[in-house]
């Protein structure tokens, strides 16, 4: 990836939106004020602490996921402790310590944030704090306050990223008046120069507004920045196990387009046995490129057949795909009519269901009874694409520590050029794109025959789709 391509994907790791869980809230009269919780230090009125200490979180859980598996909580726990640290400030500020409140502006706030997501913090400032609650309440005491944090380690065994699961409970008081305020969620930070920062966020909680008692959710999510598309090669070796992925031809190739502006995406499938130019080889099939030159010289072709700079590629086997589809679960896939294709056995019933790692690649491979041919099976591959892409949607939506699945999944399975917070900021931001928006086609030819082999030869409707694909989106048919 170019160095003005790489900074457009890690602009992206500030517009990235995450989850936060439920809470609970209820007006609830009492007799005098509760005892703090041994995880939270007490707060007192504005009066006796203008400026009350920082709010004590309990570190319940720590996690570090790894390439090489889960890491001992030992080897995170510092940086675990640095986290706790950032949401006990947050959380202070936004809830406890009344002389930040300043009429509900709370005007610090933003400091907890990376730069790119400050934006969407300011819009949704009553929804992260007590908000007009603060017009309301003299204090609040500090019931619970718990944290959990799930790091993504890089290669080295190096924090990448974090997940931290919040919860706060207390009461807030003011004269006739003692609710509860719950305000529980999930953020995903990054280490900056200035320290960890929230990147992402989506919270849910209950707090106290002027004469009612306000059930607020936010959730931010916004996908890549800047202007100009990302295109991703999408190479399926023919590679069976024990066999270099690079060695053997290429049994799928797909150029994915990702248009910032829009949030849409487009895939577009070149058919395997294509007739086409490979640099420095003449003339042959496409999938040839991969075994002369590896991925790179794929890449080349590409760019040559189409007139479109790629930016990135992955690269997997059949192993490798198999192992990716079951470590996340598998992935639901509408299977768009009956198959049953001896070849590749591939038996399914039309409709949604889900497949296992090897179902899907057995889906993928059909050819024998696939309406086009090899054709249909790429369209058939684009689809599964397309199903992964609402899989992981679903998946971050339930939990965010399963971008970390994801990514590891990746990292593990794939040979690519991009780095591993390259790949994670790539995740992170596909679940703003719609996977009913997402274009999914397959370039046209003509069988002909080269010396007795069958090819393809790309006609003129081929290169208009080539032509319609360089802003990022396939908008023609």
């Amino acid at each position: 990836m170019s160095g003005g391509r790489r900074l457009l994907v890690a602009a992206a790791v500030g517009a990235i939106a995450l989850l936060v869980g439920a809470a609970g809230g209820l007006l609830a009269p009492t007799a005098g004020p509760a005892s703090p919780s041994p995880g939270a230090s007490p707060s007192t009125s504005p009066e006796t602490s203008p400026n009350p200490p920082t709010l004590g979180v309990e570190l319940t859980r720590v996690r570090g996921l790894g390439v090489r598996g889960p890491a001992p909580a030992g080897r995170v726990r510092a940086a675990a402790r640095e986290v706790r640290d950032l949401m006990a400030e947050l959380y202070t500020e936004a809830f406890v310590d009344p002389a930040a409140w300043q009429g509900g502006r709370f005007p610090g706030l933003e400091r907890f944030f990376a730069g790119p997501v400050r934006g969407r913090v300011r819009h949704d400032l009553s929804r992260l704090s007590l908000g007009p609650g603060a017009g309301v309440l003299d204090e609040v005491l500090p019931t619970r306050a718990r944290v959990e944090v799930t790091f993504l380690l890089d290669g080295a065994g190096r924090p990448l990223s974090a997940v931290a699961r919040m919860g706060f409970e207390g009461r807030g008081l003011a004269p006739g008046l003692d609710v509860r305020i719950a305000h529980h969620g999930r953020y995903r930070l990054a280490r900056t120069e200035r320290g960890w920062r929230i990147v992402a966020y989506d919270v849910d909680g209950r707090i106290p507004s002027p004469g009612e008692m306000r059930r607020l959710r936010a959730r931010s999510w916004p996908g890549l920045e800047g202007r100009d598309p990302l295109f991703v090669l999408v190479i399926g070796s023919d590679a069976r196990p024990g066999q270099a992925v690079a060695g053997t031809r290429a049994d799928s190739i797909h150029l994915v387009a990702v248009e910032p502006r829009s949030g849409r995406a487009s895939i577009l499938g070149i058919p395997r046995d294509s007739w086409v130019t490979i640099p420095g080889h003449g003339a042959g099939r496409i999938n040839g490129a991969l075994v002369a030159g590896g991925p790179e010289l794929l890449v080349r072709t590409v760019e040559l057949l189409t007139g479109i700079p790629v930016d990135a590629y992955v690269l997997t086997g059949f192993q490798g795909f198999e192992r990716m589809v079951d470590a996340v679960g598998g992935i639901e896939v509408a299977v768009p009519y009956a198959m049953s294709d001896p070849y590749s056995r591939a038996y399914f019933r039309p409709g949604r269901q889900r497949l296992s790692g090897r179902e899907a690649l057995r889906f993928s491979r059909n050819r024998h009874d696939a309406p086009g041919g090899d054709f249909g099976r790429s369209l058939n591959q684009g689809r599964l694409m397309v199903a992964a892409l609402a899989e992981l949607r679903r998946d971050a939506r339930e939990d965010p520590v399963a971008l970390f699945r994801w990514v590891l999944a990746g990292v593990r399975n794939l040979r690519t050029d991009l780095s591993m917070r390259e790949i994670l900021e790539l995740v992170a931001a596909a679940p703003s794109i719609d996977p009913s928006r997402v274009r999914n086609r397959v370039v046209s030819g003509t069988g002909a025959t080269v010396d007795g082999a069958s090819v393809i030869r790309l006609g003129e409707r081929a290169r208009s789709a080539f032509r319609d694909l360089r802003d990022g989106i396939l908008d023609g048919r």
